[in-house]
């Protein structure tokens, strides 16, 4: 089987400079992926060219995690300056909000503002403030709301993990750099973006807002695994939520984002409708080439059929998004 002649990804990150990537965690991440820093930063030459190379022919851009949380100001003119990059390659690439979560008023004011004036389709929030607060409070939901109203989706990114949470959970008996993976990448950042999908279930945010549509990327952040469990433990049994499975179905999209594995993408489609998963590759944390070999290993390997793989590769967000462009072939 062919492969896919064309693909569209959404968890692509950039940095711009009214939020920048300055903290102590970059400083970090920059000594396990060299070059990364540049990358990031690179919004044209250097970023269409890694597209090409991984046969992508649109990217949505969002800005890297962390940054936009409490700084609405900064927020506001990194969005300004992304919409400016995406302008002088509009066939290329799209974006995603970043919004100044800590302030829910402002962070759905700014959602507004990026859909309707600049054209973003939608937001890429973190999964946490700094203090680990989760967004299952109602004094955060004019965000989704909003995003509900717009027919925009929200895309949960897994956030950076506190000074006590790293201490408390993944600190060991092993080395600094294998901590941090198990804080981020290696674990934690799944299990975080997991649990707190289920906290705005639990909390009743998609019986509020039936038609609101999240994203959530790496093969689904555990859920898929734990989703018949979770429906059949007694503690929801009394609750009047309908079945987590349903919200599933309904409200949430998977990207494979930076996991170019066939087995794990065969477990996630047992669960997931087909039409609810993404490609994406974790620019830069990922290579574009890496995805494009992992297509291909798809068609050679996956149960998909060639329709189905096209749907994951570009067809899927090309309905979710209501993309009505010429695609670049390859």
């Amino acid at each position: 089987m062919s492969s896919p002649s064309f693909a569209i990804t959404l968890e692509e990150h950039t940095a711009f400079p009214s939020l920048g990537t300055e903290s102590v965690f970059y400083d970090d991440i920059w000594k396990v992926f060299p070059q990364t820093k540049e990358a990031l930063e690179d919004h044209s030459t250097g970023r269409l060219a890694d597209m090409d190379e991984g046969h992508i022919s649109y990217q949505i851009l969002s800005h890297v995690t962390g940054l936009s949380n409490y700084n609405p100001e900064g927020t506001r003119k990194a969005n300004d300056e992304m919409a400016e990059a995406i302008k002088k390659n509009p066939s290329r690439l799209g974006g995603f909000a970043a919004l100044p979560m800590a302030h829910p008023r402002a962070a759905a004011a700014e959602l507004e503002r990026t859909v309707n004036e600049l054209g973003f389709f939608g937001a890429m929030i973190d999964s946490h403030l700094g203090d680990m607060t989760h967004y299952d409070h109602e004094r955060f939901w004019p965000v989704f709301e909003t995003a509900e109203r717009l027919n925009v989706p929200i895309y949960i990114h897994p956030a950076i993990p506190p000074e006590f949470v790293q201490k408390g959970l993944y600190n060991g008996n092993y080395s600094p750099v294998i901590a941090q993976g198990l804080a981020t990448g290696g674990w934690g950042w799944h299990q975080d973006v997991g649990i707190h999908v289920l906290k705005l279930y639990s909390a009743g945010l998609f019986a509020r807002f039936p038609r609101l549509k999240i994203i959530i990327g790496h093969m689904g952040e555990l859920l898929p695994i734990m989703i018949d469990r979770v429906d059949s433990i007694r503690f929801y049994e009394k609750s009047g939520l309908e079945p987590f499975r349903d919200v599933w179905d309904r409200n949430i999209w998977v990207t494979s984002s930076g996991i170019f594995s066939v087995r794990t993408l065969e477990m996630v489609l047992k669960i997931t409708k087909k039409d609810r998963i993404l490609y994406s590759i974790d620019t830069p944390f990922s290579k574009s080439i890496e995805g494009w070999k992992y297509l291909q290993k798809l068609a050679e390997e996956s149960s998909l059929s060639k329709e189905e793989l096209d749907m994951f590769a570009f067809g899927n967000a090309k309905k979710l998004f209501k993309l009505d462009l010429e695609l670049k072939q390859f």
